[in-house]
This record gives structure tokens, sequence and C-alpha cells, in this order.
């Protein structure tokens, strides 16, 4: 092992005990030499030795300062940090429990581990051979060995260097760690960015949603957004939320209304790898999106909402088929026109369809999970007149565990969130409010958490436009006078 990079500060009151030290076997160390506390203190502060041999004989602060207790560390002479910011006062240790005056030993241990949580430094305390007490309560605030007096130079040395090669080898992982997590912060930063941050304005129309990620990135993906402006179709509002009869043996329109895509996604797993997977499919929603302008561009009717989830998942196949994750997938397109929802779900949450007359209809499942082999998919139709709502959600809302050990589960979740709708107001907030009461305070989330709620409060025709405000990442909006699309709700 190559011992010049190892720092070793070594606090003993005696001269000739810290030279006794200061000569152990090993070569190629620097040596640093504390006569009291409070310079053990100072050149751990600076200097952030390896490993610290603290002697049981450490005089009591109060020897050298007897107007205050520990004095302002210096600055630090590194370049590199120390783990945590350092008080530079820490206070008094709590009694020992043993009577053999050893505070200051105790002190240093706990100012060390406790206050400025430094975890990565080896302590070894030096004690006389009966003090057991000593040993144990220094063991226990976080010393690393406890060895009797006198010492025996190469167990000492060997001790030594046990202790720097974990040190090493501690700091290494935590600037690892430091760097892993810097790293997931930007990831976080960017998936914020791939959601929604403007919202189409559309008079009688209002959007809020809710994302709260589980850990720095996330594997949780919603979007809205207008499609491309479609082709006159055959289409009358159906009057019950009943499967309507298909689009062409309804009545022609004239009139070419928006169309909202509404999309929720859960990406299996957690972590960078979720968080890098739902940004594929991301980019595949927006990339077929894409493609209807290019095709209304060309004068070509837009591919249908089931071809559409069929080209994801066969994307999906080719990137994670012979892997274990899988995504499952809602999308909606709501016709404003001819007031239908026509939608997909593949293998995700039932979807909560609150009609004009306040009845609740659950839109389960209808197709396969996506990435585990190609398939064909197909829509259903419901009706979505003026008066309609849509509540979206992932499993992070119902997957998680009481303080008492009760499970939510999906069929509890739905019978607290049925009424939330139903009311029609505020509906997200109130869905919070009934989960806070059901887990007697905050719920206890270990999944990420988002969902969608679209409310659509009359009629909607005519070319909409694009909103030019923007909204911060996280920030949720509630419908004023003039009803509006609402931002991503902020975590609490």
């Amino acid at each position: 092992m190559a011992a010049d990079d190892i720092t070793l500060l070594i606090a003993a009151p005696s001269p000739l005990m810290r030279e006794a030290l200061r000569r152990l076997p090993g070569t190629g160390r620097t040596v640093l030499r504390a006569a009291t506390l409070a310079e053990a203190l100072d050149l751990h502060a600076a200097r952030r030795p390896h490993v610290v041999i603290i002697d049981a004989a450490l005089p009591n602060p109060a020897q050298t300062y007897p107007a205050q207790t520990y004095p302002a560390h210096s600055p630090p002479l590194l370049a590199a940090p120390p783990p945590p910011p350092y008080d530079p006062v820490p206070p008094p240790s709590a009694p020992a429990a043993h009577t053999g005056g050893h505070g200051p030993v105790l002190d240093l241990v706990r100012a060390i581990r406790a206050v400025r949580g430094d975890e990565d430094v080896f302590l070894i305390v030096l004690t006389e051979p009966d003090d057991h007490a000593l040993r144990a309560d220094a063991l226990a605030m976080g010393a690393n060995d406890a060895l009797r007096l006198p010492l025996e130079p190469l167990e000492l040395d060997a001790r030594v260097s046990v202790g720097a090669r974990q040190a090493r080898m501690a700091r290494r992982l935590r600037a690892y760690s430091d760097r892993l997590t810097r790293e997931m912060a930007r990831v976080a930063e960017l998936q914020m960015r791939l959601l929604p941050s403007s919202s189409p304005y559309l008079p009688g129309l209002h959007v809020e949603s809710l994302y709260r990620p589980s850990g720095d990135a996330s594997g949780d993906y919603f979007d809205y957004f207008l499609l491309p402006p479609r082709a006159p179709a055959d289409a009358v509002p159906p009057a019950s939320p009943e499967q309507p009869d298909p689009p062409s043996r309804h009545a022609p329109h004239d009139a070419d209304g928006p169309v909202l895509r509404v999309v929720i996604a859960d990406v299996s797993g957690h972590g960078a790898r979720a968080a890098f997977l739902m940004s594929i499919v991301r980019t595949l929603v927006r990339a077929q999106n894409d493609g209807a302008a290019a095709r209304h561009a060309d004068g070509m009717p837009p591919q249908p909402l089931p071809e559409t989830v069929r080209r994801i998942n066969r994307h999906l196949v080719d990137i994670i088929g012979g892997e274990p994750d899988f995504v499952t997938l809602f999308a909606g397109d709501i016709d404003f026109a001819a007031g239908t929802l026509e939608y997909v779900n593949a293998g995700h949450c039932p979807a909560l369809l609150r009609g004009g007359d306040g009845q609740i209809t659950r839109l389960p499942s209808n197709a396969p999970l996506l990435g585990f082999f190609n398939a064909d998919f197909a829509a259903e139709l419901r009706a979505f007149p003026p008066g309609s709502q849509l509540l979206l959600f992932t499993d992070g809302l119902h997957d998680w565990t009481a303080p008492g050990g009760a499970h939510l589960g999906p069929e509890r979740f739905l019978e607290l969130t049925e009424p939330c709708l139903r009311a029609g107001n505020e509906v997200l907030a109130a869905m919070e409010s009934a989960l806070r009461a059901a887990a007697g305070g905050m719920p206890p989330f270990r999944d990420d958490v988002t969902a969608l709620w679209i409310r659509r409060d009359g009629p909607i025709m005519g070319a909409p436009v694009k909103s030019n405000e923007q909204a911060k990442p996280g920030e949720q909006i509630r419908a004023g006078e003039q009803v509006r699309p609402d931002e991503p709700a902020k975590a609490d």
C-alpha cells in the first residue's frame, strides 16, 4: 500500500507519548501532533487526517481555555472541503458513564462523529488496561478501535495502516456517491423540462397535475398537447357515457374543433434506468405527434390512436424487449367538437371518467403492457360532453403501507378518490386530503406519484391559441374567474 498520502493526527498531552507514536515503524506518513482537545479539533478541521490516535490522558479544555469552551477552528488549508460543514464550537459532551475524568476524549470522538459528521476518519482510542468503561463509551460514540496501554508498536502500526486504508476507501466512495448525486440532480432537472411547461389556452378547459418523484429521478411521465387539426369527421356528441357508435355512423359536422391528447405512463423500476426509459417514452409520444403534423401538412389524415400506440410499443420492444423493463401507458384524445374521448389503456391504472351528470366510470386496461412483445391495439370511445372530467394517476398513489401496517391498495384508493371526482372541484387537493386522512398524516409514498386532472366546463370550438405564460416545474395553479389550463403541481 502506498503510504505517502496518509495523514496521521496524534492527540496526546505527553511529548514523550507523541514522539513515541511519531516513531511508529511505518514510513511516508504525515504526522500531526496535538497536545490538547482544542488543538486536535483545529488540526482535524484544517488537515482532514485519515487516522486520529487519541490518548486517554488528553487534558480537559478548561485547563487551557479557562474562560471559554472550545475555540473556533482555523480555515481549511487543503483544497478539498470536509464532507459536511463543521460546527466550529461543538457543545460539551454528555457526562461520561465512568468517573475517570476522560470527558475530553469522548468530546473529541463526539465532535468528529456527531457534530462534524465525519464518518470517514479512523479513530483509535488508547486506554489504561482496566478502563473498560472508557473503551465501551468511545466505541459507542463512534471510535473504530480501542487499544490498551502499553502498546505493541508493530500492532499499532498495523492498526494505523488498516485505518488509513479504510479511511481512503470511505472517502473514495463518498466522492463517487457525491458525483452520482450531482448527476442525478441534473437528470431530475432535465426530466422536469420534459414535462409540460405551458398549456394551450382553451376557454372552458381546466388542467391540473401532480408530480412528486420518490427520488431525484422518476419513471413517471405525463403530457398533454394539441394535435394538428383534423379533417372534418362524421361525428355527433353522444348523449351518454356508454360506448358510442363509431364516428363514421354519425351525421357529419362542419366544425373542426381542437383535439387534446393526454398521456400518462409509468416505467417499471426506479432511479436512473427508469428515468432514461421515461425520456424514451416521451420522445416516442412526441415523435408521433410530429409525424401527425407532417401528415397534416401533406394533406393526409392523422394516424389513428391505436396505430400510434402500436408504433410506440414496437420501438419499445426493439429497445427493452429482452429486458425485464416494461411500460404502462394511458393515451387519450379528447375531441371537443365531437364531444368524445378515444383512449387506449395499455396495462395502466384505471382512469376515472366523470360524466356531466356526476356519474363515475372506470376505464380499465384494454391492452397489454408496452415493451414485452409486438401487438395490435384497439381504442375505445366514451362521451366527453361539457361538464365531463378525467382523472389519470400512477400506482404510487395507492402502493404504500400506513404506519399501522395496512396496505392501501388500488380498490381502497378508488373508494377514496371517486367521491372527490364526483364533487368536481379541486379534485387533486381533495384527493390528497383524503389520502392524508387515511394515513393519519402524510402518506409514506415509496414510489413516484403522478396525477393529471382534466375538466371541461363548456363548449370549446374554433382554433386554440398557445399560452405565452410559462410556469415553473412543480407549480400548481388553481382556476380563477377565467378558466385556463394549469401547470404541474408542486410537491409538498
